[in-house]
């Protein structure tokens, strides 16, 4: 754990019997659940910032079906077993996060998002090796050139953070919705399609590799069709007789991701 820094002051954390504290005296004690809260009030956009519960329980229960596992192995081909610092931006309820931690046997795994509620569900029955704080990527509490790898899936971030704490030659990792991506649903919810922005090179970084996986989504009438309408941006438009029916039916669709594979240069 020795790569977290104060998100006021920027110098490292050390542990103490509540919790973990800096040189200058900022404490931040260790919630029941395991994790730290290292966002600053006056970085919050919100009262509760990030994902809501809801749909950070649905997309646990969605997810630890199995669905995304195609993804998961994906990921694991990209990311060296020997790494020793990982960090999962926009972590959510840890899924991804998890598995890193599988696939990496004696490294650091750290996650971050600014939902508290995703980051209370990361953390419970982690190990010792997992840490979990709900952060900014914008502001991120990692100390400068600590980590080998960062992964980014659907999720906001900093150029100049991404650079600043990737050791120079490290790895970024970032996953973003393909053309068909649930090209069904979507064509449902919207009178047009808008096709999904292509990744852009982060300043800072050199492209190593583009990919795309794709998969068929089988998934059944009931609660497992609900999580997955629940957990996508998509459900803020969903009207509730289209909810009901697509959840009475189940769904058939296509998953698509684009993994952007980037090295960061050495200045």
């Amino acid at each position: 754990m020795n790569a977290l820094i104060c998100p006021l002051c920027s110098l490292a954390l050390l542990e103490n019997p509540h919790g973990v504290a800096c040189v200058n005296k900022h404490q931040f004690d260790r919630a029941k659940e395991g994790y730290f809260n290292l966002l600053p009030v006056h970085h919050k956009n919100s009262r509760k910032p990030g994902d809501a519960k809801q749909q950070l329980t649905a997309r646990r229960l969605f997810l630890n079906a199995g669905y995304f596992s195609p993804l998961v192995v994906e990921l694991k081909k990209i990311i060296n077993k020997k790494a020793t610092n990982v960090l999962d931006i926009g972590c959510g309820e840890g899924y991804f996060t998890r598995s890193f931690h599988e696939h990496c046997p004696d490294a650091q795994i750290y996650g971050i998002d600014i939902a508290k509620a995703g980051i209370r569900l990361a953390a419970k029955g982690r190990s010792s090796r997992e840490h979990y704080a709900v952060a900014s990527s914008h502001l991120i509490p990692i100390a400068d050139e600590s980590m080998d790898v960062i992964t980014r899936i659907y999720a906001p971030s900093k150029d100049e953070e991404l650079h600043r704490t990737l050791k120079p030659g490290g790895k970024l990792i970032i996953v973003t919705p393909g053309e068909r991506h649930l090209l069904g649903l979507r064509k449902k919810i919207y009178e047009s399609i808008n096709p999904h922005p292509k990744p852009v090179v982060p300043n800072g970084f050199n492209e190593l590799e583009q990919s795309s996986i794709s998969f068929s989504l089988d998934i059944p009438p009931g609660e497992l069709t609900a999580a997955l309408l629940k957990m996508t941006p998509f459900s803020w438009k969903l009207k509730p007789a289209l909810m009901d029916a697509s959840v009475g039916q189940g769904l058939i669709d296509m998953a698509e991701f684009q993994v952007s594979v980037y090295q960061r240069s050495a200045n």
